[in-house]
């Protein structure tokens, strides 16, 4: 069974059985979250997507929230402590001994930002795994990494399943004879997504820009 079949039917047992479906969400959002596993296990696009099951009223918006939250931030959790652990030896294990750029880029954007990095990197999905990790190098105090990563897991879960949600009420609308409201909703969600794209477009660039003491 490849990936994708895997996640279908993972969305499937949570659709008949709404009360595991924060721990699967958690599953997939630790996974995702995890150095190594971030890159063998992509699962951004199945946990955009389980959003409008959200919105059609399949899946309950709590329940993988909290699962979700308590997932990515667990794999980031893990991704710190391999950090701490293993120290310059990272550089040698796999994906960043053959990509040593995934890594590179997380060293720049935590040189810069410090323990910002760890909430700017929660959006950014080649960097999600990586920047905890790189703040376990750093040895970056504990209870610092905690605060920005629980606080970004926390806001990124509602971010990721936003635009599926719209989908699914919209959807729901539609059946309903609804368009008007349907139609708006839809706009609304689209000139979020353009205007998030300029913004990053405007300013993403800098991300990367000459570090200062932000630690």
């Amino acid at each position: 069974m490849d990936l994708s079949a895997a996640f279908d039917a993972a969305l499937a047992f949570a659709a008949e059985h709404r009360a595991w479906a924060g721990v699967i969400y958690g599953l997939m959002a630790f996974g995702e979250s995890m150095v190594v596993l971030g890159v063998l296990i992509p699962a951004t696009g199945v946990m955009m997507a389980t959003g409008a099951l959200v919105g059609n009223g399949t899946l309950p918006f709590l329940d993988l929230w909290i699962g979700g939250a308590l997932g990515a931030a667990l794999g980031d959790t893990v991704s710190y402590r391999i950090g701490r652990w293993l120290g310059p030896g990272v550089h040698r294990i796999w994906p960043f001994s053959r990509r040593p750029e995934m890594l590179a880029a997380a060293e720049a954007l935590f040189a810069r930002w410090g323990w910002m990095a760890i909430v700017v990197g929660r959006f950014i999905g080649p960097l999600r795994a990586s920047v905890p990790t790189v703040a376990g190098m750093a040895a970056m105090p504990p209870g610092i990494f905690q605060l920005a990563n629980i606080g970004s897991a926390i806001l990124w879960i509602p971010v990721l399943i936003f635009p599926g949600t719209i989908g699914g009420w919209a959807w729901r609308l539609i059946e309903r004879g609804d368009t008007g409201t349907a139609a708006s909703a839809i706009a609304a969600a689209i000139a979020v997504c353009v205007a998030a794209v300029i913004l990053w477009r405007r300013f993403g660039a800098r991300l990367w820009g000459p570090t200062d003491d932000r630690k």
